[in-house]
């Protein structure tokens, strides 16, 4: 829990180890410096790239952290605690399964020319994106990770609950789009452990790591959320033992590795939709759907076994093919 400067600024140290934090979180150290490790005003703001004259009126102030932060530090409220662990696993397990799915593309891509590229960091619509040995954009990757079995999944869209992979159509919608407009193909690449959730993972979050997502939430002043989400999950699996968090991390690891990889085109997906769209976008039959379900994407439903194809396959069309066979495939909607 976090419960004091010292508690923020130990925190902070640990997760923004390379980097300043974002505003206004930065003044913290500066602070710190200040009060506690004898730098001079001059200096620390220097280092945490703020004015003397900020730094000092902090400094006066009654309570220097609620003049930083904008407010006291917020107690975790249960259902706070929930929502910000839920999406700090959900982010975990993405990361994980880009670092899989990336010694899968080097075991199975080999040394071709076709480079894989790291398009993570604007948090976007895009994972990685694919790149031909004269430099050109081919194609583009999203991964999608999923968990929660659609326990009415017999019922309600025809298919069994582990069998069954939901997509919002919008998703659908906005990748096709992009494909036409920049003319590549867009590719979503999907793997699941039925019960291995955000949820699940959350729980395994240490506390201190929570309570620092949770400032971003409850604080105003704090625009950061994103920048210290992305960075705390970049810790958590970059340097687990260090949160000790090593023993979770390889255990979701290996189910992650060891679990079945599919892809689904933008264009098959679309197909699919369009051919199925009563069928498996129950949402559609029910009345007042989304007033009854607020906040409730309208998903496709797709077969793992039927819809999608096998990651294995379409690396090694990849490698044996290149673009392309992989074109070829693609356009065909046989991917």
């Amino acid at each position: 829990m976090i419960a004091d400067l010292h508690d923020l600024r130990r925190v902070l140290r640990l997760v923004f180890s390379d980097r300043l934090p974002p505003a206004p979180l930065h003044l913290v150290e500066g602070t710190w410096l200040v009060a506690q490790d004898g730098f001079s005003i001059t200096d620390a703001a220097k280092l945490v790239k703020t004015s003397p004259a900020h730094l000092r009126k902090l400094l006066n102030s009654p309570n220097t952290l609620s003049a930083i932060l904008g407010g006291d530090i917020p107690l975790p409220e249960p259902q706070s605690e929930t929502r910000v662990r839920s999406s700090l696993g959900q982010l975990v397990l993405g990361s994980l399964a880009e670092q899989v799915f990336e010694k899968l593309y080097r075991e199975l891509v080999g040394t071709s020319e076709l480079q894989l590229r790291d398009d993570r960091s604007a948090r976007g619509d895009t994972d990685y994106l694919v790149f031909n040995g004269s430099g050109r954009q081919v194609f583009r990757i999203n991964i999608k990770f999923h968990g929660s079995l659609f326990r009415r999944a017999r019922e309600l869209v025809g298919l069994e609950p582990e069998n069954c992979f939901a997509l919002a159509t919008y998703k659908i919608y906005a990748a096709l789009k992009k494909q036409e407009e920049e003319h590549l193909p867009y590719i979503f690449v999907i793997v699941g452990v039925p019960g291995l959730t955000g949820s699940v993972v959350g729980e395994q979050i240490p506390e201190d790591l929570m309570h620092l997502s949770l400032l971003s939430y409850k604080l105003p002043r704090l625009t950061g959320k994103r920048q210290i989400e992305d960075q705390i999950v970049r810790r958590l699996t970059s340097s687990p033992e260090i949160f000790g968090f090593a023993e979770a991390a390889a255990k979701y690891l290996e189910q992650i590795r060891s679990a079945q990889w599919f892809v689904l085109s933008a264009r098959r997906a679309d197909t699919l939709l369009r051919k199925n769209l009563f069928d498996r976008a129950y949402g559609l039959r029910v009345r007042g759907f989304t007033r009854n379900y607020a906040g409730a994407e309208l998903d496709m439903h797709f077969s793992l076994s039927e819809d999608l194809r096998p990651l294995t396959e379409f690396l090694q069309v990849l490698r044996d093919y290149g673009m392309p066979g992989l074109v070829s495939r693609l356009e065909r909607g046989t991917i």
